[in-house]
């Protein structure tokens, strides 16, 4: 991590044979707002809550 305050790579997560994200990467730098926008059923929870169990 240079200058992230956040960094995800890769995240996946199966439920089953549903896969409910697919690779998904970003990175957040120190000091700047970040917002993720998807519609329902996108994934933006379980991105969020994979990122905290880490």
């Amino acid at each position: 991590m240079d200058d992230f305050a956040v960094e995800a790579k890769g995240l996946t997560k199966w439920y089953g044979d549903l896969k409910a994200v697919d690779n998904v990467s970003f990175q957040v730098k120190k000091g700047s707002s970040f917002g993720l926008l998807g519609l329902n059923g996108a994934g933006k929870t379980t991105t969020f809550k994979m990122m905290v169990s880490l």
